[in-house]
Order: C-alpha cells, then sequence, then structure tokens
C-alpha cells in the first residue's frame, strides 16, 4: 500500500518536500491558499487542494487523520504554523511535523508537544523525505546516492534475537552500527524507577535485540526499507 501524506504550505521547503515524496511514490495531498502554487505541483502530487489552513472545518474535512503523517511548512507565517499545528491535534492526526525557521521557533513547538520539528538545511527535504518513506525509520542521513545511516524501530522480525542470529550483512545487506536502549534506572528510598536512553557501543554477536530498541544501520535505502519491512 502506498504511503499517503500531506503537505501543508508549498513554499520552497514545502513544495520540494511534496515532489520528493511523489517521486519516491508516495500519494501526496498538498494544500495551500495560493492557487499558482497548487498549480505548479498538480501534474506531479496525487491530490491538490486550495484552502485556509487556519480554517477548522475546511481542514476537518480532508480527513487528514487518517494520512500517515501530516508536514506544515508555513515559512516565515508563524502564527499560521502553530494555529494550523493546534487544529490538526484537535482533529486527531496522529504524526505532525512542522518546519520551523529558528531555534525560538522550534522551541514553542515543542512547547505545545510537537515532537518533530524540521530546521531546514540544505540536505532536509531529501533527509525528511527518506525518513517518512522508510516504515519505522525513526531518523536517516544520506552519506551518498545510494547508502544511507538510518534509525529505525527494531521490527519484530528480529526482537529477542542475538546479532549473531540475525546476520545483518549477510541476510539484509546492512551493516548494524549499534543499538539505541531505553532502560530503568532504580532510585533510591523507594522513588520511582528513572528512564535513560544508552547507546551499547560496539555490539558483540551474542547481545540481544529487545523490543522497543532502536537500531543504527547503515546502508542502501532498499536494504534498510526491506529490514523495516
Amino acid at each position: 500500500m502506498r504511503r499517503q501524506f500531506a503537505v501543508i504550505g508549498l513554499g520552497n521547503f514545502g513544495s520540494q518536500l511534496a515532489l520528493e515524496l511523489a517521486r519516491r511514490g508516495a500519494e501526496v495531498l498538498a494544500i495551500d491558499g495560493d492557487a499558482g502554487k497548487l498549480d505548479a505541483v498538480k501534474d506531479e502530487v496525487a491530490h491538490t487542494v486550495r484552502l485556509d489552513a487556519t480554517d477548522k472545518e475546511a481542514l476537518a474535512e480532508q480527513r487528514l487523520a487518517e494520512l500517515d503523517a501530516v508536514v506544515v511548512s508555513f515559512g516565515e507565517d508563524f502564527e499560521a504554523a502553530v494555529l494550523t499545528t493546534i487544529l490538526l491535534r484537535e482533529t486527531g492526526v496522529r504524526r505532525i511535523i512542522v518546519r520551523a525557521v529558528s531555534e525560538r521557533h522550534e522551541r514553542i513547538l515543542q512547547m505545545l508537544g510537537v515532537n518533530e520539528v524540521v530546521l531546514p538545511i540544505s540536505e532536509a527535504v531529501t533527509r525528511l523525505s527518506t525518513t517518512l518513506m522508510l516504515t519505522g525509520v525513526v531518523d536517516s542521513f544520506a552519506l551518498s546516492r545510494d547508502d544511507t545511516i538510518a534509525e529505525l524501530a527494531a521490527p519484530e522480525s528480529v526482537v529477542d534475537r542475538t546479532v549473531g542470529e540475525v546476520r545483518f550483512r549477510e541476510q539484509y545487506g546492512l551493516l548494524l552500527v549499534t543499538i539505541r536502549r531505553v532502560v530503568k534506572v532504580p532510585q533510591l528510598f523507594g522513588l520511582l524507577d528513572r528512564t535513560e536512553e544508552r547507546i551499547l557501543g560496539v555490539l558483540p554477536p551474542e547481545a540481544r535485540i529487545e523490543r522497543g530498541d532502536t537500531l543504527i544501520v547503515f546502508g542502501p535505502k532498499k536494504a534498510i526499507e526491506k529490514l523495516a519491512g
């Protein structure tokens, strides 16, 4: 099944992301209030809709909660980005990614509960489109046209197996760089245990992969997609 995304706001970043996702095979809904910007992408993306994204009723009619993710990219119009983000949360959208233009904007969005904020740099469009298209991938960084370092949630196919048993290189053509794991840290005086994130370093063959682990792998994008399932 094709992955489905909406991109709200078709400035330079938003339009490039919409086109890149479409090029990678996703079904993209492009939303903007400017007919000219919609015309520029309509031949490449699956759907275009002209509307004011700060209009709650108009936004709700698009049934965005059914999509894999919604990306909000308004550039300098930060007020519109914040209002649209709040409306998306109210309509039940599960994954919201917002473009910020400064670290100050990023901090404000995080205070609103937005966990995925993009501060565009030269590789941002390619990086985000790769992350979105690879199911289960948390983040990625392309080292060349073909090879990527990616973080992905450990798929069920490798959970409770050792690194040696999985044979990442032979089975998937990937190098398992390391594992990031959230562990419980006991507290004194009967306090509730706290959790912290740890990098496991160089992994011996007998290291066992646990549910909830984040795998950091290196290799071709198609191989990462195969592992992610």
